[in-house]
């Protein structure tokens, strides 16, 4: 992907960088499927988001086999995603089983994900994590509005002071004042990962990139979020406009 400039923000992995923008993660759900790999690569996602919480099979020996597989697979950067049940996941585990998981998993991973609503194990995570030089992802998730702006910028502040290295911030969009209210987060802040949900929000995902949102998130085989976008749709979107 070409790399755009004005404020289009890059992602940054250890000592290099997912340049451009956007960055495209393509999800990965259900398991570590070669086919489904091989397709984001062939696509051209620039990471894979691992959403451990989607796997079917969530035992740390059967995980651990499932990452050694998937780094055979690609050398592609992994977001480790262990969402929990209050924002979406969908395995039901614990906070006791997500720590134990992130723990086992983190080796494997470039970035890592976790809640701002997680509070009973952020910390542990996040100081994992960074431990083992990862960046970390602080995430929010709001799949019934979008807040009001000082309620925003309360959880931008609040993840960045949990550790976050990156603030990453989803929510259901209504209207074309929600999707403008997100919008303004990009013009005023740096280091954010900004996604409006639903119907209406569909166009961030393709043009707030453009302002600094430094990952879009696309499906490979189902989608994890209200308006995810399929990576072959996504790329069509982005060809549109020369990227």
């Amino acid at each position: 992907m070409r790399k755009l400039s004005g404020r289009a923000g890059s992602l940054r992995i250890k000592s290099s960088s997912v340049e451009g923008a956007p960055a495209v993660a393509a999800v990965i759900t259900g398991g570590v499927d070669a086919a489904a790999v091989r397709k984001a690569v062939s696509l051209g996602a620039g990471l894979l988001e691992v959403r451990v919480d989607t796997f079917t099979r969530t035992e740390p020996g059967s995980l651990l086999a499932s990452f050694e597989k998937l780094k055979k697979i690609t050398d592609l950067p992994i977001l480790l995603t262990i969402r929990s049940s209050r924002e979406g996941g969908q395995a039901g585990l614990n906070d006791r089983q997500r720590a134990a998981l992130y723990g086992a998993l983190v080796p494997f991973a470039d970035l890592v994900d976790i809640e701002l609503s997680s509070s009973g194990i952020r910390k542990n995570v996040v100081d994992s994590a960074k431990r083992a030089g990862k960046r970390v992802i602080v995430s929010h998730h709001d799949f019934e509005s979008t807040p009001g702006d000082k309620k925003l910028r309360k959880i931008i502040e609040s993840a960045r002071a949990s550790g976050g290295d990156i603030v990453k911030i989803a929510s259901l969009v209504k209207s074309a004042a929600d999707l403008r209210r997100l919008a303004g987060l990009l013009c005023s802040e740096d280091g954010l990962i900004v996604i409006g949900m639903g119907p209406l929000g569909k166009p961030s995902r393709v043009f707030f990139p453009f302002l600094g949102s430094l990952v879009t998130y696309c499906s490979v085989t189902e989608s994890t979020a209200p308006g995810q976008m399929g990576l072959k749709e996504m790329r069509t979107e982005l060809k549109r406009y020369g990227i």
